[in-house]
């Protein structure tokens, strides 16, 4: 999987590049770009990596990610799968908030915007359903019209109050070709056997490390350790399966979700979902369900 680094070509139109992805499943590995990233996800579903954040997504998710920032959108494998998995995406390069954003004042709330997309802005399904008809605008006009239905785009987006930030606060990463690649064979192997006991011994191997370089390697590279790491796979892929509302009992999902009982499942779905139990999880969710 080379290159992990993306060169992105902009046509002398425009700096914006407004793209429209429709695929059985994304398969961009795990990359960065200096360019900043707008991405709609308008039908698709799974785990999502964004600098040292571990986070599920579905459709409407809206992201901003910021220059260089590491990120990748994996789908769960699935069987005789018959959905699409599609996204938008708008990218424009930093040069444009190190010129045009950053010295006239009126811009400055642009610059600030893109500033805090270092981390990664994830917006809510109201901001998504806002934003979704000017982006798809975007990506069909051309010449000044293009231009305005952008600043149309980025001034709504500098009124959004209601925000999380997903990557953590100082998060950085210096990362070569060598790693992503050994970092993309690690987040594949994860997503082929999730049902399966995953060994740090395996992990080492398939990166052609030794267990504590391995170790070293991952946490350097992640924020967090290779653990930690993968019962955040296991717990968001359980819940995926939860929010989709398959009729599997708590047993199933845990051996699903690659845990060896449901005490052990019940015991990290606890650690990672502020104390709630999976059964109290899915009773909250049919509850918000009924509210929606």
């Amino acid at each position: 999987m080379k290159p992990s680094f993306y060169k992105i070509l902009f046509d002398r139109e425009t700096p914006f590049r407004c793209t429209y992805i429709d695929k059985l499943s994304f398969d961009h590995p795990w990359h960065f770009h200096p360019e900043i990233e707008l991405t709609l996800i308008l039908e698709s579903e799974g785990v999502r990596y964004i600098g040292d954040n571990t986070s599920n997504f579905c459709k409407g998710d809206l992201i901003l990610i910021g220059s260089n920032l590491p990120h990748i959108w994996i789908n769960e494998k699935e069987k005789n799968k018959t959905s699409r998995s599609r996204r938008i995406t708008l990218q424009f390069p930093p040069a444009l908030m190190n010129t045009m954003f950053k010295y006239a004042e009126e811009l400055e709330p642009v610059a600030q915007l893109c500033q805090l997309a270092d981390r990664g802005i994830y917006f809510s399904q109201k901001t998504s359903k806002e934003i979704e008809p000017l982006l798809l605008a975007i990506n069909k006009k051309k010449g000044l019209p293009k231009w305005i239905c952008v600043f149309e785009l980025l001034q709504q987006l500098t009124q959004v109050k209601e925000f999380k930030l997903l990557a953590s606060p100082g998060y950085q990463t210096k990362l070569t070709d060598k790693d992503m690649d050994r970092m993309n064979l690690i987040f594949q192997y994860i997503r082929n056997n999730i049902e399966n006991k995953i060994t740090l011994d395996e992990m080492a191997n398939i990166a052609c490390l030794t267990k504590p370089s391995f170790c070293r390697l991952f946490k350097q590279k992640t924020g967090k350790s290779f653990i930690i790491f993968l019962n955040e796979f296991r717990i968001n892929h359980a819940k995926r399966m939860m929010l989709e509302g398959k009729q599997a009992t708590i047993g199933r999902i845990a051996q699903k979700s690659g845990f060896n009982s449901v005490q052990h499942f019940n015991v990290k779905f606890k650690r990672y979902n502020d104390g709630l139990t999976p059964t109290e999880y899915i009773k909250k969710l049919k509850g918000t369900k009924l509210l929606a």
